[in-house]
């Protein structure tokens, strides 16, 4: 969202140097909490407006994607509705930009709570106050969806699919080994997410590796042309028992049945074909899901010099 709520004025105030500006900028620029706690404290000290400290943690929560933290900031920023002016703003041109996120953080409120009506209500409003935030609402939207469908699917575990390799057929039960749960892992040789996701695909598979966790990766192109440049990309890891590596069915697509939209995607299977989580590796619903099936799970933290 930060990315559509440019500094209003921010042109302007580019040769300012005044005490106040400094404080604003440490506000803004924070990229930790001990930082922005360490700036909104100096700003509280500096009589800088409760209105840009408001924004400033608004959009720092926003950037962590501390969505629950978002949640929380609902009724605080509801109190400064009220007091709301918009010659104290740093982000927003108009009142109803700022009145979006209070509906936006009561929307998410709302969520966390599983109340979708109040969620929708909230979310429309958010919408309709400032539609060019829309992206950022939409997210929450899709999301919610997306559960609700992933929910109620059963994938097939006598499904064929060629290995990358050998061009074998094999079955997702096959590979799955009667293990607690099964990770499908979809990428693509030609992506640019998925190699910049590649340090931390081999983080994640090492982990569930020595948790007994089958990792399988789906390469959701087919033909002789991407099992090529599979091969490639995959001679370039210098790792081994990476998993398990097929080639999705173009007939009976497992991506399209689960909705995947963007990669890398990962989902968590039951063995009975259950969907327990569906997206991006990173999120910490994924994490979550594991660690109720296999306690000992950790996310690991990635060492910058791997």
């Amino acid at each position: 969202m930060a990315s559509l709520l440019p500094l209003r004025g921010q042109e302007s105030r580019a040769g300012e140097v005044g005490a106040e500006q400094k404080l604003i900028q440490a506000l803004f620029e924070s990229e930790d909490a001990p930082s922005i706690a360490s700036a909104i404290a100096a700003a509280r000290k500096g009589k800088v407006a409760d209105q840009a400290i408001l924004e400033a943690q608004f959009l720092f929560l926003i950037d962590q994607q501390d969505f629950k933290a978002v949640a929380a900031l609902a009724p605080v920023l509801e109190k400064q509705r009220a007091a709301f002016r918009i010659d104290d703003s740093v982000i927003f041109s108009i009142p109803e930009e700022f009145f979006a996120i209070i509906e936006y953080c009561h929307a998410l409120e709302a969520l966390e709570k599983g109340d979708e009506a109040e969620f929708k209500s909230r979310i429309t409003e958010a919408f309709w106050l400032s539609p060019r935030q829309a992206t950022a609402f939409a997210s929450h939207i899709e999301g919610l969806r997306q559960e609700k469908i992933i929910a109620k699917l059963k994938v097939d575990q006598n499904a064929k699919f060629a290995s990358q390799g050998s061009g074998k057929l094999v079955s997702l039960a096959s590979l799955a080994n009667n293990a607690k749960c099964h990770v499908v892992h979809f990428w693509s040789p030609w992506s640019e997410q998925c190699e910049a996701n590649l340090p931390d695909f081999i983080a994640m598979t090492e982990e569930l590796t020595r948790n007994k966790i089958p990792v399988t990766s789906v390469m959701i192109e087919t033909g002789a042309e991407a099992l090529k440049a599979a091969k490639e990309f995959r001679a370039g890891i210098k790792r081994e028992n990476l998993g398990d590596w097929i080639v999705d069915n173009s007939k009976v697509s497992l991506a399209r049945k689960l909705r995947v939209v963007e990669l890398p995607t990962v989902a968590l299977l039951t063995l009975e074909g259950g969907v327990l989580f569906s997206g991006h590796p990173s999120d910490d619903g994924f994490w979550n899901a594991l660690t109720k099936i296999v306690p000992n799970t950790k996310r690991p933290r990635l060492d910058p010099a791997r």
